[in-house]
């Protein structure tokens, strides 16, 4: 039973399934009705170009809702000039007479589509040796992105089936009736901020994308910090720093969890007596804490996607926080816009393919400073349009005192949900502690937004 095709790779023809291929078409020209259980089987997945032809064929025939048989197949090919490329009629009929029928046929489908996926493999390794031999000064970095995501689309290839709302409401309502019942927790990862958390239905989920805004000295890094710092006491987190050193980092975590100030923290000879129980405190929950920190500068999408895998085939991962958005390099695009754009894009797929939150710092136009309002809104972030796009949730930090000292919100930090895809928008207050660098709970029914009003906070950061 052979027919012309052009498969001529050595490597490549040892993963064709002629039988196979030649099976499924049978089953199809014998029984119509079995392409409903081809699944995602497509033309391209085919290795001979004449099976490709017909099955293309029989999908026309079909989908016009015509029967499609040895005849009028021929027929379809004949109209198009395709008729002896395939073989013509004896080919048709030898392909239909050496099949036993359609009973199996969904498993033939699945093992064209498997061997497709092994070819597809073999010339992404190609193409890889390729760039590897030939990578005029493009960073080994670039080179392992682009094989990983070669791959990665490859174990995409089979997709799912589009799913019935109706089955998709049945996962929803059986969710809920566990919650409600307790037999089950609410999917949300708590920022450990408590009036946020509430605002935002009780903090991130997994394959969210969440922008935190704001101008120098607002406390980004802080505020990121301390989500990460509470994320790590339950589950894995990493957070990438390219603005920050690794022992910076660390520092910080003395102050926050410690309760020690900064300023003591940078010269050891400052420090108290008492400091010292501050920082065995800070230094046992920083042991009991999964968070990993990467301080190199100027990473790029695919060294941070390609660290972020790791960890998570490693440890598992709950949380990914970059800072900061600016300090990331590359980008697909001719201008920063176009490659801003790329870079969220692609932080938002990570996203969704690690089944984590991401928390993306990212600076605002100094343009708001002239404004006698200086709170933030959606306009005054960089490159604004291809970052609202991407993200699901926008938090904006804004503290008063940074432009006026004397404000009655001095130790108040506003945060101003920007954007909330599934959410209400609007503000809560946070206390801030400079010389702690740290963000905190302000005791309930703390007024602030330039309403004078006695204020108060409770400790935050890590779970008491």
């Amino acid at each position: 039973m052979n027919a012309p095709h052009e498969f001529n790779d050595m490597h490549a023809q040892a993963l064709v399934a002629v039988e196979m291929e030649q099976s499924v078409l049978g089953g199809l020209l014998v029984d119509n009705d079995s392409i409903d259980r081809i699944g995602q089987l497509r033309a391209e997945h085919f290795a001979r170009a004449d099976h490709r032809l017909i099955f293309e064929a029989i999908q026309r025939l079909v989908a016009d809702g015509r029967s499609a048989d040895t005849i009028t197949v021929f027929e379809r090919l004949q109209s198009i000039g395709k008729a002896e490329t395939v073989g013509g009629l004896p080919y048709l009929n030898a392909v239909v007479n050496n099949t036993p029928g359609a009973a199996n046929i969904a498993r033939y489908a699945d093992g064209v589509i498997d061997r497709w996926r092994l070819r597809q493999m073999l010339a992404a390794a190609d193409e890889i040796r390729a760039e590897v031999m030939n990578r005029k000064g493009a960073e080994v970095s670039e080179i392992l992105g682009s094989a990983q995501a070669k791959f990665e689309r490859m174990a995409d290839s089979r997709g799912t089936e589009p799913r019935p709302l109706a089955e998709c409401f049945e996962v929803l309502v059986r969710e809920l009736d566990a919650q409600y019942n307790g037999r089950s927790t609410i999917a949300a990862i708590p920022t450990g901020y408590r009036d946020l958390d509430t605002r935002l239905d009780g903090g991130m989920f997994a394959g969210d994308l969440v922008i935190v805004a704001g101008r120098p000295s607002m406390g980004k890094t802080a505020f990121a910090s301390g989500i990460a710092e509470h994320v790590s006491a339950t589950q894995p987190a990493l957070m990438f720093s390219m603005e920050m050193a690794a022992q910076q980092i660390a520092m910080r975590h003395g102050a926050r969890a410690g309760g020690v100030p900064m300023g003591r923290l940078k010269d050891g000879r400052r420090l108290h007596e008492g400091d010292w129980t501050g920082i065995t405190d800070a230094a046992r929950r920083a042991v009991s804490a999964q968070l990993f920190i990467d301080d190199r500068s100027g990473l790029s999408l695919y060294e941070v996607q390609n660290t972020a895998r790791r960890i998570k085939r490693k440890h598992g991962l709950g949380l990914i926080v970059i800072d900061y958005l600016g300090l990331m390099t590359g980008g697909e695009g001719d201008n920063r816009t176009q490659q801003i754009g790329s870079i969220t894009r692609g932080l938002k797929g990570l996203a969704k393919q690690l089944s984590c939150p991401i928390v993306l710092l990212a600076q605002l136009n100094r343009g708001l400073e002239q404004r006698p309002n200086k709170r933030p809104n959606m306009s005054d972030l960089r490159d604004s349009g291809e970052i609202e796009q991407d993200a699901d949730t926008i938090l904006f930090i804004y503290r008063d005192e940074v432009y006026h000292p004397d404000t009655p919100d001095k130790g108040i930090a506003e945060i101003i949900i920007g954007k909330q895809r599934n959410g209400a928008l609007g503000k809560v207050g946070l206390g801030y502690t400079a010389e702690l660098t740290r963000f905190s709970d302000l005791s309930p029914g703390v007024l602030f937004g330039g309403t004078p009003e006695r204020r108060g906070r409770v400790r935050g950061g890590f779970d008491e």
